[in-house]
């Protein structure tokens, strides 16, 4: 499933023009990468607010269309308001069907009430690590990646190499050598 969202051309850059807009109700945005220009645009903020709380948006390929014409793009950056939250600007980044990207997916870890250590060894399942960075075509960009711990032991260490990859992608860390596979969650004894 491809995110989409519109937006809207603009011509005026700089802070004052960013906070005319954002009085208007428009987010600023800018568009770059690729062998095209940058290009400045701005987003209807309560669409661009919808699209943020959407799941995967911000790890996914998103479908941007600006005056009719479609990109596909991956969220860069995203700067909040720090008291509001409300989006200030958002950068993406060009994609290109056959050109490989990195970037970073959620881990997901499932099963941890069914495990042993869990359910009876007392332990609870302690995330270190939420995002994994990955590399692969933008058709084979997996949502999440999944960490199946039913089998987790009391005090057991889960490390990256536990996720399971989908085809075509691969774990960066992971191609910089063993002593990479960093560890990402444990089953620890529960503090009840």
């Amino acid at each position: 499933m491809t995110l989409s969202i519109n937006a809207v051309a603009r011509t005026e850059e700089g802070k004052g023009a960013s906070r005319r807009l954002r009085k208007e109700g428009l987010v600023p945005a800018v568009i770059y990468g690729g062998d095209t220009e940058p290009k400045s645009v701005t987003f209807k903020d309560n669409e661009l607010l919808k699209a943020v709380t959407t799941p995967g948006f911000l790890t996914s390929v998103v479908e941007v269309s600006v005056d009719g014409q479609a990109e596909k793009v991956l969220v860069k950056a995203l700067q909040r308001h720090p008291a509001t939250g409300a989006v200030m600007h958002i950068d993406l980044l060009r994609i290109a069907e056959n050109t490989v990207i990195t970037t970073r997916v959620p881990l997901t870890f499932i099963n941890a009430a069914k495990s042993e250590g869990v359910k009876s060894q007392g332990g609870r399942l302690t995330v270190e690590a939420k995002l994994a960075e990955v590399r692969c075509l933008p058709a084979n960009l997996p949502a999440e990646l999944i960490v199946d711990v039913i089998d987790g032991q009391l005090g057991q260490i889960f490390h990256l190499s536990d996720a399971t990859l989908p085809e075509g992608v691969e774990l960066i860390a992971l191609l910089k050598g063993e002593d990479h596979n960093q560890p990402i969650g444990r089953i620890d004894k529960s503090k009840r």
